[in-house]
């Protein structure tokens, strides 16, 4: 190995799971625009290793299985259609261009959502029947001054998609698209800085610690997706690019990691994101925040422990991150998706 190459995956104490299954045909990749000086290369001896922790997202009536625990009404969490803003601002989208086009069906309002209170009901949302598990692959390593990590798109697990007539969540929103292999290659900087001024998203704004593409709280129409789409037990679900979360999903933590702060994946400014707590053990919500959903505060971080920036999931919209405080990464996309080697 590289003298400066140092593989992460093992230091992020999450629920992974990775094989050596080649990827398919679509070339998605994301360049760094301006990777800035690395830190001293940690030694690899000094990362803690992973146990596998066991699935605990196991039901199709309540969405609270697994996620660790909330000072929230998690029956009544405000909802975020239309939440978008012209500049960071706590518990909006700081979008570029603002709202998303309208596309796509009408949406169904579901029993779980209301819309007189503008909330919605995390426990009683339906999702998306199924365990399927796939061959999926996931690395992260340093390279110089870069992070670069590279999958296949596969989830470890998901529902089945496309959502059978049968599940009772087809009668809200059901997504006709399958779960595909697509390849996913990001170089993030190893050593991200906050920028002068901070950055609109637009659209995807990361990527989860097993690899699977993070996008904003939208869906297609500028509805708020955690709510509203119909999305598996791992709170996930395909678009025609692939696999993705728009939240924090409960199959990439184990229960020691639904109490301890624990990095979950990267922004595509090369941020970490975590799941942070308080000193109760509860998830942190918006009001611990910046406009763009981040805070500096010492975490888990390379292999150490340092006090950096970052953001943060929440249950609140927009759910992951809100802006860019770093200089985010540019995406490219190329060959259509490929049907996956199988489950």
């Amino acid at each position: 190995m590289h003298p400066t190459r140092t593989v992460l995956l093992t230091a992020l104490g999450l629920l992974v799971a990775a094989t050596g299954c080649g990827a398919g045909a679509d070339a998605a990749r994301v360049e760094a625009l301006a990777p800035t000086p690395a830190a001293p290369a940690p030694s690899g001896a000094g990362l803690p290793t992973v146990a596998v922790a066991q699935m605990t997202a196991s039901t199709t009536t309540d969405q609270t299985v697994g996620m660790p625990a909330s000072a929230l009404n998690l029956a009544a969490l405000p909802l975020g259609t239309g939440k978008s803003a012209t500049a960071p601002e706590a518990g909006r989208l700081y979008r570029c261009g603002g709202l998303p086009p309208a596309a796509g069906p009408p949406v169904t309002t579901p029993p779980w959502v209301n819309t007189t209170a503008k909330t919605w009901d995390m426990r009683t949302k339906d999702a998306v029947e199924g365990a399927v598990t796939w061959k999926s692959e996931f690395t992260a390593e340093r390279d110089g001054t870069d992070l670069v990590l590279k999958g296949n798109g596969l989830p470890p697990r998901s529902g089945t998609f496309p959502v059978a007539a049968s599940d009772p969540a087809h009668a809200y929103n059901p997504d006709p698209l399958p779960v595909i292999s697509h390849t996913v290659s990001a170089r993030l900087p190893w050593t991200p800085r906050v920028a002068t001024t901070p950055s609109c998203e637009d659209g995807v704004v990361g990527l989860a610690a097993n690899g699977i593409p993070l996008l904003d709280g939208f869906d297609a129409g500028g509805y708020d997706a955690v709510a509203l789409e119909t999305q598996d037990t791992c709170h996930g679900h395909p678009n025609p690019d692939g696999y993705h979360y728009h939240s924090l999903s409960p199959c990439m933590l184990s229960a020691s990691s639904r109490q301890r702060t624990t990095q979950v994946g990267w922004a595509l400014d090369g941020f970490g994101i975590f799941a942070e707590y308080d000193s109760r053990g509860r998830l942190l919500t918006n009001a611990d925040l910046d406009g763009c959903h981040g805070r500096t505060s010492k975490v888990p971080w390379q292999g150490g422990e340092a006090s950096v920036y970052h953001y943060v999931v929440t249950f609140e919209f927009p759910y992951t991150v809100g802006c860019f405080r770093g200089t985010p990464t540019t995406i490219h996309s190329g060959l259509k998706p490929t049907a996956p080697p199988g489950p």
